[in-house]
């Protein structure tokens, strides 16, 4: 197996959205003491970092604002991010206490075409999530989360090189409790490969079998089973926003980002969508829903937002904004794009359906309708307009009579142009009293016009009802 770790050692910052312009660091508690874990770059250039003591911090900046680690969030948006992951393996898994998530790709290189390639989509795809991370990649899971902590770290492709791989990274870094490392540092040493080369038995009797279990583990000589993400059936995404907004425009970009999570997920699932509901929360007005429908199966994040940013221009908000919750609970198959090279239909079908989306995304489902059809035999009522597309059409015979799409009022006729073919009789209505009883024929005029016109069998009259271009 071949693992590659991605570290989000600022995603506790990088979750508050809107973003915070000024210096802002989290903060988190151990026993009595609060220290900074991330911090945004305007604290970062006014000497703020991560391990700093709160205090300390704010001695150095009394403007900065200090916000308490949300690790429901962290969980949530870790989790959100294995759904995403799950498009280039079938194997991931995370730990949302160390901000570290795993993604199993020795079966995938072929796949996506060398590690080059495939480390160009994730990189690519993540920075479109506007995460930063820095990334591992060994044939452990502990291995390769160690080299997440070292910048130039070439990948490790073989077991036995794991150890001279690891050997210069500082102590501190193993997943170890705290006293370990104080001890190892109190004998003097600083490196990982001072500890891989003490002796397993003096390591077990001093710190527990726990340790050398790690050990082992961590350079692939005993076995590392974890528990691999499950992505859930229906897609839900929850983001409490970190302050109360009363504009729509500052939720484009936390919007942005759950599209794109969910464009994954999507992906991994080989599966589409045709509506999603979007839940505005207030704290005390009822929650605004915004409800989107697309006309054809749908998973592109970019053309998702740019319906949603329409909707969003035209709601008026009740109150202000505390939470944003994305829903997806039915899933279509997606559009088969396996077509001919030269066949430009489905390009066109595509813009057409774009172009329907956005009207109703601007001026709602009401606004835009189609024609439908009406169980009657008369051509003037056999139409009729509908608000949605129906999505059980009337099969429609092949062998079926030619019919004009310009149909207009019945016109009196005093002189025939020339008739083409057979009449069609077209009778209906007898059983109301409304009797009608037509000869429908297709003509063609002295300067090449096509002309539908009938014979009233009562009267005997001659009417233009309709005309082809």
């Amino acid at each position: 197996m071949l693992w590659l770790c991605l570290h989000f050692s600022s995603l506790s910052i990088e979750l508050r959205e809107p973003r915070d312009q000024f210096p802002t660091a989290v903060v988190d508690r151990q026993n009595s003491r609060r220290h900074v874990i991330a911090c945004n770059k305007a604290a970062r250039q006014a000497g703020i970092h991560p391990h700093m003591d709160a205090s300390t911090a704010l001695t150095l900046m009394p403007s900065l604002k200090l916000v308490d680690r949300s690790r429901s969030q962290e969980r949530k948006a870790l989790q959100a991010l294995a759904s995403w992951s799950e498009q280039f393996s079938s194997f991931v898994t995370l730990d949302a206490q160390r901000w570290l998530l795993w993604i199993e790709i020795g079966a995938s290189l072929h796949y996506f075409g060398g590690l080059t390639a495939l480390m160009e989509k994730i990189t690519r795809g993540l920075g479109e999530l506007d995460y930063s991370f820095a990334t591992g990649i060994a044939p452990t899971v502990e291995a390769a989360a160690l080299l997440t902590q070292h910048a130039d770290a070439a990948p490790v492709y073989d077991q036995q090189a794991i150890k001279l791989a690891i050997s210069a990274l500082p102590v501190c870094l193993l997943a170890i409790s705290p006293t370990a490392v104080d001890a190892f540092r109190d004998v003097g040493w600083q490196y990982i490969g001072e500890v891989l080369n003490a002796p397993r038995d003096q390591l077990a009797r001093r710190f527990g079998p726990e340790l050398t279990r790690y050990l082992q583990r961590l350079l692939g000589e005993l076995a590392d089973p974890r528990e691999p993400y499950r992505t859930p059936s229906t897609y839900r995404r929850h983001l409490e926003l970190s302050f109360a907004i009363d504009t729509t425009e500052p939720l484009l970009f936390p919007l942005k980002r759950m599209l794109g999570e969910l464009q994954g997920y999507l992906r991994a699932r080989d599966t589409a969508l045709q509506a999603l509901q979007l839940t505005l929360v207030h704290e005390k007005q009822a929650d605004t829903v915004l409800q989107l429908g697309t006309t054809q199966p749908q998973r592109d994040a970019q053309s998702l937002w740019l319906l949603l940013r329409e909707m969003l221009e035209q709601t008026e908000l009740p109150e202000a904004i505390l939470e944003l919750i994305l829903t997806v609970n039915q899933f279509v198959a997606p559009n088969n794009t396996q077509l001919d090279f030269f066949d430009d239909k489905s390009k066109h079908e595509q813009s057409w359906s774009n172009l329907l989306d956005k009207l109703r995304a601007r001026l709602g489902t009401n606004a835009v309708k189609h024609m439908g059809l009406q169980d009657t035999h008369l051509p003037e009522k056999a139409w009729c307009v509908i608000n949605h597309e129906a999505t059980d059409k009337p099969a429609i015979a092949h062998n079926s009579p030619q019919r004009p799409l310009w149909l207009m009022q019945p016109r009196l006729l005093h002189t025939l142009p020339a008739l083409l073919g057979k009449p069609e009789r077209i009778e209906c209505n007898w059983w109301s009293g409304d009797d009608v009883q037509r000869d429908y024929y297709i003509a063609e005029t002295p300067e090449g016009s096509r002309w539908w016109l009938y014979r009233d069998v009562q009267s005997a009259q001659w009417y233009l009802h309709g005309l082809w271009g």
